[in-house]
C-alpha cells in the first residue's frame, strides 16, 4: 500500500500540511537535524522527523538510505555513474533530471542496494548483501558514523525482508494446501474465474477434470494415515509435472483434485490430456518395500456448455466422476444433463438406505447350497435383500455398491452376519440338518481393525458354533495388502470359522497366494458357468479351477448354475458343490424351511 507523507511548502511551523503520494517522491535529503527536503519531479517540499524512521517508514515502497545524507527512491533511480558518483532520478540525457550525489566510497553500498530492490527472492536478497558486509577493506574507511548508519539500513532490510517472507508464507498458506502445497479451493476458483473470462474474451472454452482416487479408503485403513498422505504428496508431485505450463492442478479436498484446462478449442484436447492421466498411476508407489497400485475416476465439464460458473462446473464434474466409480472406476465420463436425474436419485436412494437399517426394511434370504455326490443341502448363502414401502424391491445391484461407498456397509454388514447366525442357530434348535452358513464380507468389513473380535463376539451372542459359519470374501479383497489378510484368516481359522474365496478368476488371480491361504472352498463364479456349455475357453478354466481345488485339497462350488447340462459338465469335471436356479432361487426363511421340510434333493442325470 502506498504511503501518504505529511509535509510543508516551507517548513516553517504552524504552515498549512500537504499530503502527497511516496510514488511521486524521487528523493528525501537531509538539510539539517529533524529536517528533509522531499523533491519530486516538479516540486520540493519540507518534511519533519527523523533519520531512524524515514527508511522503515517508507522501506516497502523502495526508498534506501544512499548516503548519510540522501534517502533515494530506488524505483525511480534510471541510471548510476560511479565514477561521477551521480544517481540518476530519471533519464540521464536530460538536462532536468534530478540527481542524488553519492561518494565513490559508497559505490558498492549503493550497487547492492539497486540489486536488491531488482532481486524477486528473499534469498537472493541476503546473497547480494553478503559480498559488501564481508569487505572489510571497504568498511574500514568508512567514518564509525557512516557505517553504523549503513549497519542500520542493512538491519531495517534484513528485519523488512523477514516480515515480508513472514507475510507471503501466510498468504502462501492460505491458498494453498498444507499437505501437498498444491493451490487449493480459493486459488482454484480464482483460477477458474480468470480462465472463464479469456475464454470468454477468446471465444474458446475452459474444462474442469474432477480426480478422485479409487478404494484410497482401504490404504488409509490398513496401511496408516501416513502412508496414505505420502502417496498423495507423491501424486500431486506428479499430476503437477504432468499438467501443461498453463493449467492449474489443485487438491479440492481428502483424495479429490481438480484441474483447470485453459484455452480449449475442442473436447478432444480434453479427452486427449485425460487418457494420458492413467500413465500417472501406472507406476506403483513404493513404501517399505511395498507397492501399492492406485487407480482414478474422472469426471469431465466444459465450460460454458456444462455451466457458466465455477460451483456449477465442479458440481457437474463431481457427478461425472461418480458415474465413472458406478461403472467400476478407472476410467472418465464426460459430463451429460442426464447425470443429474441419476445423481438426485442417487442422494434419495442413499437418504433412505440410512434409514433402512432402523425400520427394519432389510431381510435375509438364504440360496441353498448343495453337494455334488449326495444332492443333498449342506449349506446356505446368506443374501441381503431391501423392501422399501414405497418402491418395493431394490436391486442389490443398486444399493450394495452405494452402501459400500458411504461406508454403510459396515452397520449393514454385521447386521447381515448376526441375523445369519441367529437363524442358523434357530433352525439347529429345531431339528434341522446340521447347516453352514455362507456370509459375505465386503473389504471394508474385512479390514475393520476388530474384525476377528466382532466374529467372536457373534458367535458367542447367537451360540452358533464356529464351524457352521462360512465367510465368503472376494479374490479382490484377499489380494489387497496380502499379508494382513493372510494374518486374519489365520486367526479366524483358530476360531474355527471356514473361509470361501468368493468369484475366483474375475480379479487379478495369484496361485501361489491361494496356495499360502489354504481357504476351505474356491467358489467359481458364474460368469464362466454361464458358457461352459459353449464356449471352449469356459470350459477350460473351469476344467483347470476344478482340477486345481482338488490338487490343493479346496472344495470347488459352482456359482449360477441354471442348466441340466452345465450341471453335467460340473458333475463330470468333479466339482464338489453347487449353488444356483436349477436348484432353487434365494429363499425367504419360511421358504426355505418348507424347502428343509421336503428334504429336496438335487437330481443329477
Amino acid at each position: 500500500m502506498t504511503q501518504r507523507i505529511p509535509v510543508t511548502r516551507d517548513g516553517k511551523k504552524g504552515s498549512d500540511i500537504l499530503v502527497i503520494d511516496s510514488t511521486d517522491v524521487l528523493k528525501i535529503e537531509k538539510i539539517r537535524d529533524r529536517e528533509y527536503m522531499v523533491h519530486t519531479k516538479d516540486n520540493q517540499y519540507y518534511l519533519d522527523t527523523s533519520l531512524d524512521s524515514i527508511e522503515e517508514w517508507l522501506y516497502e515502497d523502495g526508498f534506501r538510505l544512499l548516503d548519510n545524507s540522501n534517502i533515494v527512491n530506488m524505483n525511480r533511480v534510471q541510471d548510476y555513474d560511479a565514477r561521477k558518483g551521480m544517481v540518476y532520478l530519471g533519464d540521464p540525457s536530460h538536462k532536468r533530471t534530478k540527481t542524488a550525489s553519492a561518494a565513490w566510497i559508497h559505490k558498492e553500498h549503493i550497487e547492492t542496494v539497486m540489486r536488491m530492490l531488482n532481486s524477486a527472492k528473499a534469498d537472493r536478497v541476503q546473497e547480494d548483501l553478503e559480498p559488501y558486509l564481508l569487505k572489510n577493506k571497504e568498511i574500514e574507511v568508512l567514518p564509525y558514523e557512516e557505517d553504523d548508519k549503513f549497519s542500520r539500513s542493512y538491519a531495517t532490510i534484513r528485519a523488512m525482508n523477514e516480515r515480508r517472507k513472514a507475510e507471503e508464507k501466510i498468504v502462501h498458506m492460505a491458498y494453498h494446501d498444507s499437505l501437498t502445497n498444491l493451490p487449493n479451493r480459493l486459488l482454484f476458483n480464482d483460477r477458474m474465474n480468470q480462465a472463464f473470462q479469456r475464454a470468454r474474451e477468446a471465444g474458446k472454452q475452459a474444462a474442469i477434470i474432477f480426480f478422485d482416487l479409487d478404494r484410497f479408503k482401504v490404504i488409509n485403513d490398513t496401511l496408516g494415515h501416513h502412508v496414505g498422505d505420502q502417496l498423495l504428496r507423491d501424486l500431486a508431485k506428479k499430476l503437477k509435472s504432468f499438467v501443461r505450463e498453463q493449467d492449474v492442478v489443485a487438491r479440492y479436498s481428502g483424495d479429490e483434485f481438480m484441474i483447470l484446462m485453459h484455452d480449449i478449442a475442442h473436447i478432444d484436447e480434453v479427452t486427449e490430456f485425460v487418457k494420458g492421466l492413467p500413465k500417472v498411476l501406472r507406476e506403483p508407489f513404493i513404501y517399505d518395500e511395498q507397492e501399492l497400485f492406485v487407480t482414478a475416476s474422472i469426471g469431465i465439464t466444459l465450460f460454458p456448455d456444462d455451466g457458466t460458473d465455477g460451483d456449477t462446473l465442479i458440481k457437474n464434474a463431481d457427478i461425472a466422476m461418480y458415474r465413472a466409480k458406478e461403472k467400476g472406476g478407472n476410467n472418465f465420463q464426460l459430463y451429460h444433463p442426464e447425470m443429474n436425474k441419476r445423481s438426485l436419485h442417487r442422494l434419495n436412494l442413499e437418504i433412505h438406505l440410512r434409514k433402512a437399517v432402523e425400520k427394519e426394511e432389510f431381510h435375509v434370504y438364504y440360496q441353498p447350497l448343495v453337494d455334488l455326490g449326495t444332492g443333498k443341502i449342506f449349506g446356505m448363502e446368506s443374501l441381503v435383500r431391501w423392501k422399501h414401502p414405497e418402491w418395493g424391491m431394490v436391486s442389490p445391484g443398486e444399493f450394495i455398491p452405494l452402501a459400500e461407498e458411504t461406508g454403510l456397509i459396515v452397520p449393514l454388514g454385521s447386521w447381515v452376519l448376526k441375523e445369519a447366525c441367529k437363524q442358523t442357530y434357530a433352525w439347529s434348535l429345531m431339528g434341522y440338518p446340521r447347516l453352514c452358513v455362507s456370509v459375505n464380507i465386503s473389504m471394508n468389513q474385512f479390514h475393520q481393525p476388530n474384525f476377528v473380535q466382532l466374529i467372536e463376539d457373534t458367535l458367542r451372542e447367537t451360540k452358533l458354533h464356529p464351524s457352521q459359519l462360512c465367510l465368503e470374501i472376494t479374490e479382490t479383497v484377499a489380494m489387497k495388502n496380502v499379508s494382513y489378510i493372510m494374518e486374519t484368516m489365520e486367526n479366524l481359522k483358530k476360531i474355527g470359522v471356514q473361509i470361501s474365496i468368493d468369484d475366483f478368476g474375475t480379479g487379478y488371480s495369484s496361485l501361489s497366494y491361494l496356495k499360502k491361504f489354504r481357504v476351505h472352498t474356491l467358489k467359481i463364479d458364474q460368469s464362466f458357468i454361464r458358457d461352459i456349455t459353449v464356449d471352449e475357453d469356459s470350459a477350460a478354466i473351469v476344467t483347470a479351477l476344478i482340477a486345481m481345488s482338488r490338487k490343493l485339497k479346496i472344495k470347488s462350488l459352482a456359482e449360477g448354475v441354471e442348466t441340466p447340462e452345465q450341471l453335467r459338465f460340473l458333475k463330470d469335471q468333479g466339482c464338489d458343490e453347487i449353488q444356483g436356479y436349477i436348484f432353487s432361487t434365494p429363499l425367504a426363511p419360511d421358504q426355505f424351511e418348507e424347502l428343509m421340510k421336503k428334504n429336496k434333493l438335487l437330481q443329477v442325470h
